[in-house]
């Protein structure tokens, strides 16, 4: 098999199972709120799961294999099995001790992490008290997560794809089940008519345990074998050690900017403000998975063979048309969600137990947070033009300021603004916003210029037609606004607020009713109104000549006739 079948092969098993899994994740998360709704239970669950959720995304499918994949792939395209068996090993059990250590620690001290993630939970009270305990239930799946994110990058070498976006799906499945049934069983507290929160954490817990399970005889029928031994000395152990940590605090920064900081300073609002925040960021992180890393990922390969060729040229015009390309589905994407922040939040997360009051708190938060996606899909491609260019350093020291910016401007807007929990948003797009507008001044002076009018003037032309796509987006969406059980016109966004709705702080089950959507209303207005938007947004785009626009049409052109 050629190489370029070998790529297109393992591209669509990879977008399929990416599908799944955010149709899997969209429908754990919907579970988990129709069931416990914004609680203290919740907040208290999320609260104990940002920290293992974290590491997750950052062993299992981030850093790890960036820093692992090319130095176990040099061997075997060498001839030079033992040495990648070797290297694999040493990495293995290297891990495997740090993890084990490292969850030791979080099982004694505990109390202190809780403390350090949700600093806004007072000692003592209940949501402390479950939040400490759900942690220590949950610290152990990151042994897992990172042995699969291991097992991951060793199958990637290998050119085997299915087993690693099999297991993306597995592990939301646990959670699944342990929403749905390990909850209302009495050996974790629950029954039917009361499920407990600790048959989740049960749920997260299996799903790990599959992620490395299902891989590990994958890799074993691949060729893998695995020693007892760490050797520190071997020159592929210390080309992994010396790629992982700058990759692996790069990426920490950006996600505590995205995920953890926003729910530490959310917490101050109580647990129902961090459930409420959560749902925004979920939203949020669909579209990004969807586009913005897969263009980056599938630019960072040609970027790094630039950079090592020299070709600065042709490495300055694959950055601007890369950039081109993400803004011209951010920007319409953020544009919609925007205009249709609560009609999208109470479909995707409504019902149940999760009512009006927390649908208007979290599509508040969205309408601010859903504008870092410029951001973080920009960032997606800069990050890995430094990358190519063997920096690793530059992205670092930005993000440290990034995120030391953060967290003071987020408290400040949470305390002393109208903002309240909103103001977490808004602080965490201001200060992305910067940092990837700081970095990118920093790559575009590297490289003497990255086609800038071209791109500039691209950007013109998409917020343009954004601007047109949301008029049409808003003006449908208004005229089939449903009405819901409570009186509530479920109408787009026309004006942005400034001071968040008032909520309940840490509800109990108790104080929630069960609230009904008209589910296929809702449908229907989203549905059309996003329709209609984007054939608005198409024909402004086609009208105005976006270079973009016409090479995904000639793609498709050329596809058809195949």
């Amino acid at each position: 098999m050629s190489s370029s079948s070998t790529v297109a092969r393992g591209a669509a098993i990879i977008a399929a199972g990416t599908l799944t899994s955010r149709l899997l994740g969209w429908l754990r998360e919907k579970l988990l709120l129709s069931t416990f709704g914004a609680s203290f239970i919740t907040g208290a669950y999320n609260s104990a799961f940002s920290v293992p959720d974290l590491l997750y995304y950052l062993l299992a499918g981030g850093a790890l294999s960036a820093a692992f994949i090319p130095v176990f792939s040099d061997f075997l395209a060498k001839k030079q099995p033992e040495d990648a068996n070797r290297t694999g090993s040493s990495i293995a059990n290297l891990m495997l001790l740090a993890l084990i250590a490292g969850v030791a620690l979080e099982l004694i001290f505990a109390p202190y992490v809780v403390r350090l993630v949700a600093p806004g939970y007072a000692p003592g009270t209940q949501e402390f008290q479950l939040t400490v305990y759900l942690t220590r239930v949950m610290c152990g799946m990151v042994i897992f997560t990172a042995m699969s994110g291991l097992l991951t990058g060793m199958l990637n070498s290998y050119h085997h794809f299915l087993a690693p976006t099999v297991v993306w799906n597995t592990y939301n499945i646990g959670i699944i089940l342990g929403i749905t049934v390990f909850s209302k069983w009495s050996i974790f507290g629950g029954s039917p008519a009361h499920p407990s929160i600790v048959g989740v954490a049960a749920g997260v817990m299996v799903g790990a345990l599959s992620m490395a399970l299902i891989q590990i005889p994958v890799v074993m029928k691949y060729g893998f074998r695995y020693s007892c031994i760490i050797d520190l000395a071997h020159a592929g152990t210390k080309r992994v050690l010396q790629l992982f940590a700058p990759v692996m605090v790069g990426l920490s920064l950006s996600q505590l900017n995205l995920q953890m900081i926003p729910l530490m300073i959310g917490s101050i609002a109580g647990t129902t403000a961090v459930t409420d925040i959560r749902a925004a960021n979920r939203i949020v992180l669909l579209p990004l998975g969807i586009f913005a890393v897969a263009i980056s990922t599938a630019a960072f390969p040609r970027l790094s063979q630039l950079a090592a060729l020299g070709e600065t040229q042709e490495f300055r015009r694959t950055i601007s048309s890369a950039l081109r390309a993400i803004l011209l589905l951010s920007i319409p994407s953020a544009m919609m969600i925007f205009v249709l922040a609560t009609p999208m939040t109470c479909l995707l997360w409504g019902g149940g137990k999760f009512g009006m009051e927390d649908i208007r708190a979290a599509s508040f938060t969205l309408a601010f947070f859903i504008w870092v996606l410029l951001a973080l899909g920009a960032i997606q491609l800069i990050n890995r033009a430094f990358y190519s260019l063997q920096d690793t350093f530059t992205p670092v020291i930005v993000g440290v300021i990034m995120v030391l910016l953060n967290i003071p401007t987020g408290l400040f807007f949470v305390k002393y603004t109208p903002l309240a929990y909103g103001g977490v948003a808004f602080s965490t797009t201001a200060t992305t916003t910067v940092f990837t507008i700081v970095l990118f001044e920093l790559l575009r002076r590297r490289l003497g210029g990255i086609d800038g009018r071209a791109l500039l003037t691209t950007t013109l032309k998409i917020c343009a037609a954004s601007v047109a796509m949301a008029v049409v987006v808003y003006l449908i969406a208004y005229r089939l606004a449903p009405v819901l059980a409570d009186g509530t016109h479920l109408s787009p966004i026309y004006r942005l607020h400034w001071h968040a709705p008032a909520i309940t702080a840490n509800k109990t089950l108790n104080e929630l009713g069960e609230l009904k959507i008209p589910v296929r209303k809702v449908v229907v207005q989203i549905g059309a109104s996003m329709i209609a938007g984007l054939l608005v947004y198409l024909l402004a785009l086609w009208a105005m000549g976006v270079e973009e626009l016409s090479l995904v049409t000639a793609r498709f052109r050329k596809k058809a006739r195949i």
